[in-house]
């Protein structure tokens, strides 16, 4: 017996580790448990670009594009706007997910019932809008907070949607029906616009159609809810001998028609009235909250929390709808770096998303031109590109302005080229090549996009192209610096430059900002000759736009020293892509090309 005495330790060990396993994701046998819903999405999408990275047995091991872990689970999926298709019900299967974003796809199909004992109990966010889903809206989740579904072809009614903590509600676009009852009427009419067979609070209340039977007696009617009223459904047809007499009905219709004119007034009137009250005190509130605090973590640490939870809320935009100020508080920071500009934080939020905050510079973006900056901000926000980052909301109150980015983990092409370490022996020549050209579609995207007067991003430096998961370049921080103060103190001289590093978004920015070279700081060596010059207030246009891309696009490709393994393809690609570069830099901006004639130049070498 003596060899079976420990045998109850043994069990308890092997116990503590199959119960360690599964708590961060994997399974005794290596495997991990949110394998089989990954791969099964995977399999819809097979030679899906922005899956490419799903591999391996480990979707928490850092490598899956848009996949979030936290303590060893999924807990986010973020796919926007990836040329997906199939079914999105696998996803709904991973049994921790909080949030779940994929929109801006081909999905098809229908939504599975959704609720604490078919999914995941802890999802918070889910956004499926602009895609070809179908079915009802079967869902009945006490977490979820957010639910976006506009513009897909959801059919039914809205009785089966129980989601008591929703703070950010849109179904607009659809083919629903029937009354709008209960919590969800709190929400503004835009949440349900498109549904033609919607009615209740707040769309136009739903009609009753009496339908009289047999001898016409009030107390055998019955009522039918619709979705509009119609003038022929009030006029029933009535029988001579047993209804009303033609005197009655006129009374009748235009009591009726007299009742429902003054409620409609009425109803517009209280809305109006309820509208224009709620915007003067969410104004005076704005005016009146101390200046947001987003600092250090030793401010945080310092009580300075709840004077940064009275003070502002966020503007919001698409993919930003779960972002809330105090969670933003609440969130892991790390301080990136500062620039002229202002300073910028790394924040992991409660659910695992991770996100960037600029708070910009008091100095440089006086509460002056706070009108103006306003409006460019909600202009900038609708910007959707795959080579611009978005701008996920911004807060402007009381001479304090934050900007949330999202957070692209691999840097900066600055960093790649300057960095220790091997960073620029990574840039092989296609890389290069790959970088420039998703710059130049960036800016491309911005100098056309629809506004009066056309959009300008006014900063084009290493430093603010980032580079995603897959090794694409996208343009960051757009038009902020037209709004400084003076646009001249982003130049800095060679001595300041070399004291502010410039890689904001980079973790690693203290780490490397002694390599960087004195004209990496700042904008000195990207600017125009009409900027840098200091003449008579000037201002950024398209044409420095382009000129500063010239220089980058110069920077890099004479940066490339590969010379000892270059073949004469590559040697006429590089004197090419110089040529595009001097014509960018042109010293009159008028004999600078266009972005999208820099893109019909760049695609010959493509």
């Amino acid at each position: 017996m003596s060899r079976f005495q420990h045998s109850p330790f043994l069990l308890l060990t092997f116990f503590v580790y199959l119960s360690t396993s599964f708590v961060h994701g994997e399974l005794a046998n290596g495997g991990h448990q949110d394998l089989p819903a990954l791969l099964s999405f995977l399999a819809y999408n097979p030679n899906a670009t922005a899956l490419a990275t799903w591999a391996g047995p480990n979707p928490c091991s850092g490598t899956w594009f848009g996949i979030r872990c936290y303590r060893g689970r999924v807990v986010g999926v973020f796919l926007d706007g990836a040329s997906l298709a199939g079914a999105v019900a696998p996803l709904l299967r991973l049994g921790q997910i909080r949030a779940l974003a994929v929109r801006n796809n081909s999905l098809t199909g229908a939504l599975p019932p959704l609720d604490n004992a078919t999914a995941s109990p802890w999802l918070r966010h889910l956004l499926v809008s602009r895609n070809q889903l179908t079915g009802s809206l079967n869902i009945s989740l006490g977490a979820l907070l957010t639910l976006r579904a506009e513009h897909n072809g959801f059919t039914g009614g809205l009785e089966a949607l129980r989601a008591p903590m929703l703070r950010s509600f849109n179904v607009s676009g659809n083919r629903l029906a029937g009354e709008i009852s209960g919590d969800l009427s709190r929400f503004p009419s835009s949440a349900f616009a498109g549904n033609l067979a919607l009615c209740g609070t707040p769309l136009p209340r739903c009609a009753r159609a009496y339908n009289t039977l047999g001898s016409g007696s009030s107390s055998n009617a019955t009522t039918t809810s619709i979705a509009a009223p119609s003038p022929s459904t009030a006029s029933a047809n009535v029988s001579g001998s047993g209804g009303f007499s033609k005197l009655s009905l006129t009374a009748l219709m235009a009591t009726g028609i007299g009742n429902a004119v003054l409620i409609t007034v009425s109803l517009a009137i209280s809305v109006a009235m309820f509208v224009y009250m709620r915007r003067k005190l969410r104004s005076a509130k704005d005016a009146s909250d101390a200046a947001l605090c987003f600092d250090e973590e030793d401010k945080r640490r310092n009580g300075s929390d709840e004077k940064c939870q009275k003070s502002c809320g966020l503007v919001c935009f698409e993919g930003g709808e779960e972002l809330r100020l105090e969670s933003l508080l609440k969130a892991s920071a790390e301080v990136l770096g500062k620039g002229v500009s202002g300073s910028t934080y790394k924040a992991v939020l409660e659910d695992g998303v991770v996100v960037v905050v600029k708070r910009l510079s008091a100095l440089q973006f006086p509460a002056s031109r706070s009108k103006a900056f306003d409006r460019h901000m909600r202009l900038v926000g609708r910007l959707r590109h795959h080579h611009v980052v978005s701008l996920r909301g911004y807060c402007n109150s009381n001479g304090e302005r934050l900007l949330v980015y999202d957070f692209l983990p691999n840097g900066s092409l600055q960093y790649l080229l300057h960095a220790n370490g091997g960073g620029a022996r990574s840039l092989d020549w296609s890389a290069r090549k790959s970088i420039l050209l998703g710059v130049a579609q960036g800016l491309n995207y911005i100098h056309t996009f629809p506004a009066r007067p056309g959009l300008v991003h006014a900063n084009v430096k290493p430093s603010n192209i980032l580079v995603d998961e897959r090794g694409g370049a996208c343009v960051s921080e757009c038009g902020v610096m037209r709004y400084a103060t003076n646009i001249q103190q982003a130049i800095l001289p060679t001595q300041v430059a070399a004291r502010c590093p410039p890689d904001l978004f980079l973790g690693r920015a203290a780490a490397t900002s002694s390599a960087m070279p004195a004209s990496g700081g700042g904008w000195h060596g990207y600017a125009a000759p009409e900027l840098a010059s200091g003449a008579g207030g000037a201002r950024a246009t398209q044409e420095s736009d382009v000129y500063s891309f010239g220089m980058v696009l110069l920077e890099v490709v004479t940066d490339h020293k590969a010379a000892d393994g270059e073949d004469d393809g590559e040697g006429e690609e590089t004197m090419g892509m110089v040529k595009i570069g001097m014509l960018c830099t042109a010293e009159a901006p008028e004999e600078r090309p266009t972005m999208a004639q820099v893109l019909a130049m760049m695609s010959e070498f493509m």
